[in-house]
């Protein structure tokens, strides 16, 4: 099978700067068929046009970042918890440091297309979105690169998308990828706690997604109220959260797909789907044997109590 132009342009580059991830990379695209990296050459061209000129310094990032996640890891199968347990903890080791959070930030973007969670994660974001009315409002919690944001944006039954985050400064960095993708419709970036347990909400959406956000949260069920009060009648939520995913800023652990499922039905609202993506090409079954990392895709809607 072909790999499209863009995926084998981040491959061909990332391999000649790190040859030993070759068995990885093959294990982890292998996974796709076409329909699959058809769309994730799109996702590609969007990582190529962040990277842009700095290309080689995001796959060196990517680099350090697997090591860094290795070592989260270790701790994790001994330890059976997260390193750090509270955002004072987070901020103090990762927040506050802009070299490392410069190469995170980097790394994760490039690990959107080679961690086969990642790129499933996308994947069924994109499927997601074509099942929504249209004209539909959209808000994302955490918008990071803007990777999700740029779909939402290219898509002509999207009436309004709006995103929320609690930094100004991760805010600008979405402003700024936005552009650089080439997005010209107007998107709102609000800074917004999505954690406020009293939030004045004017607008209802129809489309709410947030994508590996609640982990990094104290308190996740607070957000999850908080976005089902966003919802409209009919509206509908994506909440991908990973579960055994030790990382430098995770901090709430959850262990299987049924604990998402549970926390998103705490904040009263009814699944509809529920999915999960192992990662390094694991099947489900050894994922958990191993408490390798899985995301945990959710897709649910209001309760008729609400």
């Amino acid at each position: 099978m072909a790999t499209p132009p863009s995926v084998t342009r981040l491959v061909d580059r990332l391999l000649a700067m790190w040859p030993e991830h070759e068995g990885f990379v093959a294990t982890s695209l292998g996974g796709h068929g076409k329909g699959e990296l058809d769309l994730l050459d799109i996702l590609s061209a969007r990582i190529l046009r962040l990277a842009g000129i700095d290309l080689d310094r995001f796959i060196e990032s990517y680099r350090w970042l697997c090591g860094v996640f290795n070592e989260e890891q270790l701790y994790f199968v001994r330890n059976g918890r997260y390193r750090c347990s509270n955002f004072a903890e987070v901020n103090a080791a990762v927040y506050s440091n802009a070299e490392f959070m410069r190469k995170y930030m980097e790394g994760l973007l490039v690990s959107q297309l080679f961690w086969q969670n990642h790129a499933r994660s996308f994947i069924f974001f994109n499927e997601f979105i074509k099942t929504a009315v249209p004209d539909y409002r959209y808000l994302e919690v955490g918008p990071g690169h803007g990777l999700y944001l740029a779909s939402v944006a290219a898509d002509s039954d999207c009436a309004e998308a709006e995103a929320w985050d609690v930094s100004a400064e991760s805010l600008a960095q979405t402003r700024a990828s936005l552009s650089r993708m080439g997005v010209e419709r107007p998107v709102t970036l609000v800074e917004q706690d999505v954690q406020a347990s009293t939030l004045d909400l004017e607008r209802r959406f129809d489309i709410v997604v947030i994508s590996e956000v609640l982990e990094h949260l104290e308190a996740p069920l607070d957000a999850l109220n908080t976005l089902a009060a966003a919802l409209a009648p009919a509206g509908r939520i994506l909440v991908n959260f990973p579960i055994n995913s030790p990382a430098p800023d995770h901090i709430y652990l959850l262990e299987s797909l049924e604990q998402v499922v549970q926390l998103v039905e705490q904040a009263g609202l009814v699944v509809e789907r529920a999915e999960a993506f192992p990662s390094m090409g694991y099947s489900l079954k050894r994922a958990m044997a191993v408490k390798a990392t899985v995301s945990c895709a959710v897709v649910a809607r209001l309760g008729t109590e609400r």
